[in-house]
C-alpha cells in the first residue's frame, strides 16, 4: 500500500514531466524549428506601357511605363528590411551584319548579352531610388512599390537591377546595429551601386563603402555577427519596350 507521501511525490513527478513536455514542445515548435527555418524573399518586377503616355506618335518626347515591385515574404518567419534600392536603364538595340557575331562573342561576356544580328546598348542610369518604405513583411505577406518612370525614345528594352537586405532577427533600436548609422544606397564616381552608411536625418553626413575592404569591415562582417541568417536580395530583369524601336 502506498504512502500518501510517495503517492503525493508521484502526483508531482508527473506534473514536472507533464509541464516540462508542454514547454520543450513549444519551444521546438513555436521557436527553435522556425528560427532554424531557412528565410526567402521572393521579387517580382513589371514594366507596363501607361495608359495615353503619347508613345504612339511619330516622335515621342518619352516612353512612359509603370514600375511595379512586390515582395513576398515565403518563409515561416517575419523578416526584417533594411534600406532597400532600385534603378532602371534603358538598352538601346543596333541593327549589325550577322558575320560580325563570332568576334563580338569571343568574351568576355558582361550582363548584355551578344546577339547575332544586333549589338544592345545601354545608356546610362536613367531614374533609381530608394524602393520599399516598410522595414518588416510577416509570413506569407506581400508588400508592394508602384512608380512611373520615363525612358528615352529609342529605347528598345530597359534593365531593373533591385537590391533588397533582409534580416531575420528585429535590428537593435536607436541604430547601434550600424554604429548609429543607418544603411542607404548611391553611386560611385563610375555610376556603381555602392551602400552608404549615413547619420540618420542628416543625409550629408555618409561614410562611402566605395571599396569591398570598406564593406566587408564596416557593414557585412557586422550584419552577419548580429544575424547569420543575413543575406542580399539581388534581382535583374530585362523587359522588352513595345514603343520602342
Amino acid at each position: 500500500m502506498r504512502s500518501p507521501s510517495l503517492h503525493e511525490w508521484v502526483r508531482t513527478l508527473g506534473i514536472i514531466i507533464a509541464a516540462s513536455w508542454g514547454i520543450y514542445t513549444f519551444v521546438w515548435k513555436e521557436i527553435y524549428v522556425p528560427s532554424q527555418a531557412p528565410a526567402s524573399i521572393s521579387l517580382e518586377i513589371s514594366l507596363t506601357p501607361v495608359a495615353g503616355d503619347g508613345a504612339s506618335g511619330p516622335s515621342p518626347a518619352s516612353l512612359q511605363r509603370e514600375l511595379k515591385v512586390s515582395a513576398t515574404n515565403a518563409s515561416t518567419r517575419r523578416l526584417y528590411l533594411l534600406s532597400s534600392f532600385w534603378e532602371l536603364f534603358p538598352i538601346r538595340r543596333q541593327v549589325l551584319d550577322r558575320s560580325t557575331f563570332p568576334t563580338r562573342a569571343s568574351g568576355p561576356f558582361d550582363a548584355i548579352h551578344v546577339e547575332r544580328g544586333a549589338v544592345l546598348q545601354p545608356y546610362p542610369t536613367e531614374a533609381a531610388g530608394k524602393l520599399f518604405v516598410d522595414d518588416h513583411i510577416n509570413p506569407g505577406e506581400t508588400i508592394h512599390r508602384s512608380l512611373i518612370v520615363s525612358l528615352p525614345p529609342g529605347a528598345y528594352a530597359a534593365q531593373v537591377d533591385v537590391l533588397v537586405p533582409v534580416l531575420t532577427r528585429e535590428p537593435p533600436k536607436g541604430n547601434a546595429l550600424l554604429g548609429g548609422r543607418v544603411l542607404e544606397w548611391g553611386y560611385d564616381k563610375s555610376d556603381v551601386v555602392i551602400p552608404l552608411l549615413c547619420e540618420e536625418g542628416n543625409p550629408t553626413d555618409c561614410l562611402r563603402l566605395d571599396d569591398p575592404d570598406k564593406q566587408d569591415r564596416l557593414m557585412d562582417r557586422k550584419l552577419k555577427a548580429f544575424d547569420s541568417n543575413y543575406f542580399l536580395n539581388e534581382q535583374s530583369v530585362q523587359v522588352g519596350l513595345s514603343g520602342g524601336s
